[in-house]
């Protein structure tokens, strides 16, 4: 059986590199050997701090986004070959190890027949490094397009993280004017420098007056990308109002003054704790669509694939902090201290 490196949680706040064993390559399996690792910091540090079930479930392996090559195929497997580059998703089990979701190894078994195929890469790619992203990338490209975007419509981001920007880029194709917010500096300062109309720290004594006025006291679409309670709060009180609600006067309006245009609210993030809110005082006027896409299909990550391959999406700021693996246990608690906000693990 191979074996090979991969990163390992042994338990909170505890991660090592050791050696790992690959499950038999079934039929319709392809193995494949990694290239880059991208690592999603809001999934991979909630379960490195024990979150999502994992602290019942360690040691483990973690991550679920990787640049591979295929070195074999099984004796069924259709439209593969050796040499393929592809992008990969939630592999198959580890022979001797649990894993959430089993992303972060050099070498793995991925299933060619289900949700979790791999997706190959465009013929003649002579740097594959761009298309790491692009399983991070997918599932914000899901959550916007599940808003059907228009141009000219306000759009606010809550949320600098990985998701969070990628969110804010995909508005900011769309033709949105994109407000963004966030508690660390760093990260707004990115933002600003990708374009987005404003960025806002919420530490700061007005921010939230400062929010609706530049949304006009609400935004047409609102994502919400912190993954915490007080960012869902914000996220509904940041949600259009009817220009009726700025009257002193109780009015119960024509129950078709939207014609079913509603504000949307994308839930981007995931949550450690529930929240529980109050309908009739938080949504906007007489309704809401809440949207909560959480995932990411084959059709999504080949879109994602395709709008880096034209250049459409520019993802070299999150390219920054590629490292050997070796040097991916302190990367990890740089990303727990905020010292970084991408990582990408280089397993040539």
């Amino acid at each position: 059986m191979n074996t090979t490196k991969a990163v390992i949680f042994d338990g909170v706040n505890q991660v090592r590199i050791g050696n790992v064993t690959l499950a038999e390559c079934g039929p319709k399996q392809i193995v494949a050997k990694t290239i880059y690792t991208f690592t999603s910091p809001g999934t991979e540090l909630r379960v490195l701090g024990g979150y999502y079930g994992a602290a019942e479930n360690y040691p483990l392996i973690p991550g679920y986004a990787a640049i591979s090559e295929v070195v074999s195929c099984g004796t069924e497997v259709k439209g593969f070959r050796k040499g393929d580059l592809i992008s990969c998703r939630n592999p198959a089990p580890f022979a001797d190890i649990k894993s959430m979701w089993g992303g972060q190894a050099g070498m793995h078994v991925y299933d060619t027949e289900d949700e979790n195929a791999p997706i190959l890469l465009p013929e003649n790619v002579s740097d594959v490094l761009p298309y790491a992203a692009a399983e991070v990338a997918a599932i914000s490209l899901r959550g916007v397009e599940s808003a059907d975007p228009q141009p000219y419509e306000t759009a606010l981001v809550i949320g600098q993280g990985l998701i969070g920007q990628f969110s804010a880029m995909y508005l900011k194709q769309a033709g949105c004017r994109v407000t963004v917010c966030d508690i660390d500096d760093n990260r707004l300062a990115e933002s600003r420098e990708a374009g987005c109309a404003a960025a806002i720290n919420l530490t700061e004594a007005d921010a939230e007056e400062r929010l609706k006025r530049l949304g006009n006291g609400g935004y047409d679409i609102v994502v919400e990308a912190s993954g915490s309670t007080p960012g869902v709060e914000l996220a509904f009180r940041m949600l259009r109002r009817k220009p009726q609600n700025y009257s002193t006067d109780y009015k119960v309006e024509p129950i078709r003054f939207y014609s079913q245009n509603y504000p949307k609210l994308i839930f981007q993030a995931n949550y450690v704790k529930d929240v529980s809110i109050n309908p009739h005082g938080f949504f906007a006027g007489e309704g809401v669509t809440i949207l909560t896409p959480a995932d990411r299909g084959i059709e999504d990550r080949q879109r994602a694939v395709e709008l880096i391959r034209s250049g459409k999406v520019d993802v070299t700021p999150f390219l920054k902090n590629v490292c050997k693996v070796e040097d991916m246990p302190e990367m990890y608690h740089k990303l727990q201290q905020k010292k970084i906000l991408t990582l990408i693990g280089d397993w040539r």
